[in-house]
């Protein structure tokens, strides 16, 4: 079987990016008004200043990196699911480690969410900062690997189609190896 890949949105990635680096311009000017206030005010104005340039400023980063980079966002093949949609994307999902697949409504923005049998799968995988986003997101959410929908340029039903037809595929081969 031939892989399917899945391309994030440039528009939407354009965007995000646009949106990191004004919040991270907003945080500069608040850094600068922070430093005309009194000392009790400024070391909160500060951290209030400087967080927003660190996480937006990473996000930029790595917006930009999507933009230039131009990989695929989710890679569906006789393996398993690759998702590489965000900072935190899971990688390589097998089939045989997947217990479900929906589609997951969060904050407004739903998701393809993928539930292991192991919960701390996606974590264990995982080192650093990545690790420790997938042990926030795993507290928020069932599902161990959450693919945001709204910035694949692919239509729901054609992607949940594919899905189908690779797990069917991948489960008559294990059942065949039994």
């Amino acid at each position: 079987m031939n892989h399917f890949v899945i391309m994030p949105k440039m528009k939407k990635i354009l965007m995000l990016a646009a949106l990191s680096l004004i919040f991270v311009v907003l945080g500069i000017v608040l850094l600068f008004i922070s430093f005309s206030v009194k000392a009790e005010e400024s070391a909160w104005l500060t951290l209030a200043s400087i967080l927003p340039i660190v996480i937006f400023g990473l996000c930029f980063i790595y917006y930009l990196k999507i933009f230039i980079k131009r990989e695929p966002a989710v890679i569906i093949s006789a393996e398993g699911i690759v998702d590489q949609s965000s900072f935190i994307g899971a990688g390589i999902v097998k089939w045989d480690e997947i217990k479900e697949i929906q589609f997951v409504s969060f904050s407004g923005q739903i998701y393809l969410g993928i539930s292991t049998f192991d919960r701390e799968l996606i974590i264990n995988r995982t080192t650093g900062i990545k690790k420790l986003f997938n042990q926030v997101n795993k507290g928020l959410m069932e599902t161990q690997v959450n693919i945001p929908v709204k910035i694949l340029a692919c239509s729901l039903d054609e992607m949940l189609k594919v899905i189908n037809e690779y797990w069917e595929w991948a489960m008559q081969e294990r059942n065949s190896k039994i």
